[in-house]
């Protein structure tokens, strides 16, 4: 028992450093922090971007009726500026191929624009033409995929407001808003806050969304999943086997919740090679697979085991388990919620006679 105990124990530590590992390394590879603007459609109505050093990845689409999107930021003199569009399907298939236009203060430089283009007075431009790359990009922590069709850097020439305007150069494109969604990726510095962190699967579910997936499907893994546990965990319930008891029902589906993540992250992740090539950054993609399933055993071991006792070390651990989630984006808030209040349940009767004898 005392080996088993320091198992469990090792597992969960190794669990938490290896989030910590990933956390670490997530600045370099997941990049951008996603954000989804509200309406931008003309100069006034410009979408700020905040800290335009931060690098930010801001999902949006170009709607039919719409000529152009802004954004600003502020930025001092000498300043780096570094601006890119992405879209998720390829422009070959699709016909939308957007580019984008710097408006800088005070700048000499005047590129053609199209006449619908909003241009602040004073400002000079610069367009950056998007140009079709042929093959999608692979992108580990969503997992998705995507396709870099423009990137352009530069420095602040003055302390100011800039702006860019993302329009469509083939204005006869009458393609649907599908067809027309894209992000302006802006900024270098990769970081994320512990709530960014946390806000991931949100934020995944808007991506995917923006992908032109189906939200049904981008669910029905772990609906699968956590529909057959449940049907096995009644069934098991029916014929007096475990769980037994509040804590231990909430901890089942906990880790089902956490297994059905696995299972939809892996559907993830072959879709997204269904749309480009197997390339090494996968392997960092089924670590985060491995991880859910991994907190998903560690729950369901203290829910279907008979002998499982709800003391204070399963209560701590069921806490670690379920924070651990929260920051591997496993569960969908749902399965970290479940885990967390089971660790404050109490124990079912038939536990407390089995302590008692």
């Amino acid at each position: 028992m005392v080996t088993t105990r320091l198992g469990i124990k090792r597992t969960v530590c190794i669990v938490v450093l290896t989030i910590i590992v990933l956390i670490n390394s997530s600045t370099a590879i997941l990049a951008h922090s996603p954000v989804f603007p509200d309406e931008n459609s003309t100069l006034a109505t410009s979408y700020e971007i905040e800290n335009p050093a931060k690098s930010w990845a801001i999902y949006t689409l170009l709607k039919p009726e719409v000529k152009a999107d802004y954004y600003k930021f502020r930025c001092a003199k000498g300043e780096k500026i570094q601006v890119s569009i992405i879209v998720p399907e390829s422009p070959a298939k699709t016909g939308f191929l957007p580019s984008f236009c710097l408006m800088m203060p005070s700048a000499t430089g005047h590129d053609s624009v199209p006449n619908y283009v909003e241009i602040p007075i004073g400002y000079g431009t610069t367009v950056v033409t998007g140009a079709d790359p042929s093959k999608a990009i692979y992108e580990p922590f969503t997992p998705s995929w995507l396709y870099n069709i423009s990137k352009f850097t530069t420095t602040a020439s003055v302390d100011g407001t800039y702006y860019v305007a993302v329009y469509n150069p083939n204005s006869h494109n009458d393609h649907s808003n599908l067809s027309n969604s894209y992000a302006i990726v802006v900024g270098y510095l990769e970081g994320f806050t512990p709530l960014e962190l946390i806000q991931i699967p949100y934020r995944l579910n808007e991506i995917y969304l923006w992908e032109g997936q189906k939200q049904f499907f981008i669910f029905l893994p772990m609906l699968l999943v956590v529909i057959i546990g449940g049907i096995i965990a009644y069934r098991r319930n029916k014929q007096g086997n475990h769980p037994k008891g509040i804590s231990k029902l909430l901890a089942t589906f906990g880790g089902l919740l956490f297994i059905g993540t696995a299972a939809g992250t892996f559907y993830q992740i072959v879709l997204a090679i269904s749309h480009t090539i197997m390339t090494p950054e996968i392997l960092v993609s089924l670590v985060l697979v491995g991880l859910s399933i991994l907190l998903g055993v560690l729950a369901l071991r203290y829910g279907l085991r008979s002998n499982s006792i709800l003391n204070r070390g399963k209560r701590v651990t069921l806490i670690i388990i379920g924070l651990a989630a929260l920051f591997v984006w496993s569960g969908f808030y749902i399965g970290p919620a479940l885990l967390i209040v089971a660790a404050l349940g109490k124990n079912s009767i038939v536990e407390s006679k089995n302590t008692a004898a």
